[in-house]
Parts: structure tokens; sequence; C-alpha cells
């Protein structure tokens, strides 16, 4: 089809760039076409849409018609590259594909509409990306003038914004982005190109493996670990990906260690295998760890399993005395090498978990080094969780219900116990028998009031006085506080006086932050004296405290509800310390019908 119109306005409008668009209004070149475009318009809405366009064009003022210009020629840029066909007498006449249809062509929203949007994925600013998530809810990317100016984001220089444009933005549009993408891929080792490549792989783009082939020909690392991934799609690039598994760059192995594993063959896992045993860099050992975790391991799972006994042995058997820095390297080991249990249904999993936590030569030297350890030791029961995690909570509830009641032996296993907690509350386990189980923890401070925070509202009413005890009686602030008067508040009924006097007693212990909720608390539950308490204290607020405090007692809502003999109170403070949150307070509370 020959569309000889749209090079003639292309002619027109490069005229006008050159001549200045002031010069449209009237332009009787542009006059001619808007009747061809408007009777090419009956069979495509994008031909409708320039004719309106050069209506408004052609009527617009000098101010606007820059404007109008730019839009126009966008639109026409689209059209071109994507239906566009050589229309010169001496050039050579070449079929064209064209990179989008032209029924997909989607150009409806105007140039006020697009400009943000498009600034947003090419410029550097704050807020971009709250900007692109609320066009995509408005379905602005659904136009086809967006789509060169995605594939470019994708190189942009923040990272999540970039991530959002690849991994959620482009795949909702889908196949007519792929021309885009082809365009601005180079074979330069880039993230944005490795961003490409994963796009042109999830559209089945049609020549992606000579893209591949290309890719594996040059030293591109970045863009060689993606093309590793792609081809463990295909069971037949088994032998390429194998000998891949030895290549002398670190991300390309790591790469190929995690197709082998999705191909998850007996000759892929053989690879895996012997190279987790012979590995001697301890570089290599969490990527081989998290490759033997994603696969069952149906072949050789003893043999791996079998070193895996051997690290927790060396661990447990280290004397006490052993310097820290030792001590941490086999820790670390331990802790990355548990992963590989991941995702694993066997018997002897079970078992290794059963020993771990039964070890008592483990819980001593563990406990007795847990503020040396720090981080390693995080890295360890972070480490099981993930295990358990896999294995799905009737499995993990099974495993603590065996082994639950000995972790407040052990210092380091606080954090099972809370997991374990946490697994019994989502399990919709009674009220009775979790209190039973768990309230010993809780004495010892192995769980707090904030695991309890989470299921307050169906918790076993026994819990209410180890919860008081954490407030009551003491004679200055403490973590947990807040989370248990807030447990407190939704347990007794307004008019509990213990909890009241609670509230009266703790008004002069907190931090400025944690006062604005025990005002607020006082007020709703009603406390008598309540007015005059919180007075009091508001009183002793100089100009040096905290602008948070200064904003949460400004916008609170108590004031509304102060009696107005209170006003003149905030007023002659003011008058007195020139602290403007009285003033605003007194205002508020004059003002306020009541």
């Amino acid at each position: 089809m020959k569309l000889q119109p749209l090079y003639d306005l292309q002619q027109e409008v490069n005229r006008l760039f050159i001549a200045g668009g002031k010069f449209a209004k009237d332009d009787p070149r542009i006059l001619k076409l808007i009747p061809v475009f408007g009777k090419l318009g009956e069979k495509a809405p994008v031909f409708r849409k320039i004719a309106s366009d050069l209506e408004d064009l052609i009527r617009a003022d000098v101010r606007e018609s820059a404007e109008k210009l730019s839009a126009i020629s966008t639109l026409l840029y689209s059209v071109l590259y994507t239906q566009g066909e050589t229309t010169e007498s001496d050039a050579e006449d070449m079929p064209q594909q064209p990179d989008v249809e032209l029924n997909d062509v989607n150009t409806n929203l105007s140039h006020a509409q697009l400009k943000p949007v498009i600034e947003a994925l090419t410029v550097t600013r704050s807020g971009r990306l709250e900007l692109l998530k609320d066009a995509r809810e408005r379905k602005v990317f659904e136009d086809s003038r967006t789509f060169h100016y995605l594939a470019a984001a994708l190189g942009d220089k923040y990272a999540e914004l970039a991530d959002y444009v690849e991994k959620t933005v482009i795949p909702e549009i889908g196949k007519p982005v792929v021309p885009f993408l082809l365009r601005g891929f180079t074979l330069e080792d880039k993230t944005e190109n490795v961003r490409k490549l994963r796009l042109l792989n999830l559209f089945g783009y049609e020549r992606l493996r000579e893209t591949v082939d290309a890719i594996l020909a040059d030293p591109l690392p970045n863009l060689q670990a993606e093309a590793v991934n792609i081809l463990s799609n295909d069971p037949a690039n088994e032998s390429l990906i194998i000998r891949l598994a030895d290549d002398r760059n670190k991300s390309v192995r790591e790469a190929a260690w995690h197709a082998l594993a999705r191909l998850n063959t007996r000759n892929s896992l053989e690879k895996l295998k012997e190279a987790y045993l012979k590995n001697k860099n301890k570089a290599n050992l969490p990527a081989l760890a998290g490759a033997l975790a994603s696969t069952r391991l149906p072949f050789f799972f003893q043999e791996v399993f079998d070193r895996l006994l051997k690290t927790r042995e060396e661990v447990a058997a280290t004397d006490a005395a052993t310097d820290n820095k030792t001590l941490v390297d086999k820790l670390d080991r331990f802790a990355t090498e548990i992963l590989i249990l991941k995702n694993k249904d066997d018997a002897a999993v079970d078992e290794f978990f059963n020993e771990l936590f039964g070890d008592k030569r483990l819980d001593e030297l563990l406990s007795s080094k847990k503020n040396e350890l720090g981080y390693s030791l995080n890295s360890l029961t972070d480490s099981i969780i993930a295990c358990l995690n896999s294995f799905g909570n009737e499995r993990a509830l099974s495993f603590y219900s065996r082994n639950g009641l000995d972790m407040p032996n052990a210092e380091w296993k606080a954090v099972f116990c809370r997991d374990f907690l946490r697994r019994a509350v989502d399990d919709d386990w009674s009220q009775e028998k979790i209190y039973d189980l768990f309230s010993p923890a809780f004495a010892v401070k192995l769980i707090g009031v904030e695991d309890l925070h989470g299921f307050s509202d169906r918790m076993d009413s026994r819990w209410l006085e180890h919860v008081y005890a954490t407030p009551e009686g003491k004679s200055k602030w403490e973590h947990g506080m807040n989370m248990a008067l807030q447990i407190i508040d939704a347990r007794e009924p307004d008019n509990c006086e213990r909890f009241n006097k609670l509230l009266t007693a703790l008004v002069g212990q907190t931090g400025q932050n944690d006062a604005v909720d025990i005002y607020e608390l006082m007020m709703k539950r009603e406390v008598p004296g309540r007015f005059e308490t919180i007075f009091g204290m508001v009183s002793k607020i100089r100009k040096s405290a905290g602008y948070y405090y200064f904003y949460r007692l400004q916008n609170s809502k108590i004031w509304e509800r102060f009696p107005k003999d209170y006003a003149p109170k905030f007023k002659e403070l003011f008058e007195k310390t020139k602290v403007e949150l009285f003033e605003k307070i007194a205002e508020t509370i004059q003002s306020t019908k009541n």
C-alpha cells in the first residue's frame, strides 16, 4: 500500500519547523492535506486523528502552534516508522515489514497528556517512578508513541525505575515493543542490553538464537550470563551449558550452575555436584548452594548431603577457645550450605534438623559466642528458617512441635520461638494451646509483646497479665511499652480502672513521640482528670522540642474535645513562652463546636 500523503505531510512539517510554527495558521498546503487524511480516516482511526490535529494546527494562535506542530510530528513519525514505505523514484524498492500493525497504533492521547510521562522516562528528577505508576493506571502506555521512550528507559540510571519498566510496563504492552527494543540493542555489556535481551526472550523474538550465538562469541559476561539463562529453556543446549559451567568469568559460571539445576537431567546435575564437591573458593559457594537448593537432587542427594553433615560436625566440634575469625568462617560456610536443603522432601532432612536442634555442643558454643558472632549467627538462623519456609507450614510446625519446647534452653534459638509462634497463630491453633506452649518463652524474654501484637484480638485472656507486666511499675519508658498499651487497649473495656491508672502514671515517663499516643488513649478512654494531666505535661514544652513532636501535637484530634476554658490557658502560655504551638492549640479549642 502506497502512503504518499504521509510523506507529503512530512515535507510540510519539516518546512514549518524551519520556517517557524507561527506560519502554520491557515497554511494552504496543510489545508489541502486535511481532506486527504479525512478520507483515509474512514478506514483507519490514526489518519482521522492526523486530520483533526491538522485542523487544530491551522487554527492555532502563535503561542500554541509550536506545541501542536511538535505533537503532529511525533504522531507522524510513529506512523511512518510502523507503516511507512519508500516513495523516492531512485530508491531501491524493497518490501518493508511494519514494526507495529496499523490497527495496533494508538495515538488517542493529547501532547499535553503525554508530555509529563515522556519527561519522566527521559529526564532525571525525583518522583518519576510514582508518575509512571500513575500513568500505567491511566493506561497511558497503550499509546504507541511511548514505546520508544520505554525502551530507552531500560538504561535509566535509577535502577528501580528501569526495573519497573522492564518487569511491569513493557510486559503488559507485549510484542509491539519488540522493534523498539531491537533498535537500541547493541552487543555492549550494559545493563540496558541485558534487560532488552530478557524481554526479547519473553516475547519470543524469532531471531533470538542468532543473537545469543553472537553474544557467546564475544567477551560479554553480563550478556552471556543472561544468554545462558535463555539457553536453559531447551534441553538440547545441555552440552553447551556444561562447558560454560567452567567459564573463566564468575558471572557466566554462576549462570551456568543455575541453568544446570533448571535442566535437572542426570548429566547436568552430575556436573553441578562435581562443581560443588570440588570447589575450594568460598566466593563460589553461595551460587553453588543456591543452584543446588533449586533442585530436589533426584540422582545425587546423598553425596551432597554427606558434605553438609561433615560441615555441621566441624562447627559443633569447634572449641569455644577458637579464635573468632576461624569460627565465623566455619559458621558462614555452614549457613550457606544449609540452604541446599531447601525444597528437599526427604526423611534424612527432617532428621538433620532434629539433630541440629538437639545438639548441646552447638547450643553451648553459639550461646557463649552470641555477641561475637553477630551477623554470621543471624545468617545461620535465616538459612534454617528459609529451609523451613520451603517445606511449607505443616511440615515446619511438625518440626517445631518435636523440638520447640527445648528452644528456651539456648538463647540463639529465640528467633525460632518467634517463628514457631507466628506459624501456630497462622495455622489457627487454639488460644489455650498457644498460651500454654509459649508463655514460658515470654517469661524468659524469648518472645515479646511485639510478637503478641499481631494476634491481640484473638489471644487467650491469660496473656493480659504478661502484657501488663511490660509497662507496670517501670520508672522509665522501655521498648515494647507502646505495643503493650495497644494490646491492653484492644482487650480492656473503656472503664477499666487498672488501665486508666496505668496511663496516668506513664504520662511523665515517655519520650516526646510516645507521649502523644498516651494522650490520645487517655482522651479515647475518657480517663478521669485527663484534661488537666495533658495540659500540665504539654505546658512544659519549650521551643527546643523536636519538630515531629510539635507536628503530632498540633495535628492531633484531642484538642477538638477539650473544654473551651482551656483556650485562654493555652493563649496565656503562648504569651509567656512564644511557643507557636500553644497559640494554634488555643485557636483549635476555641473554634471547635463542642
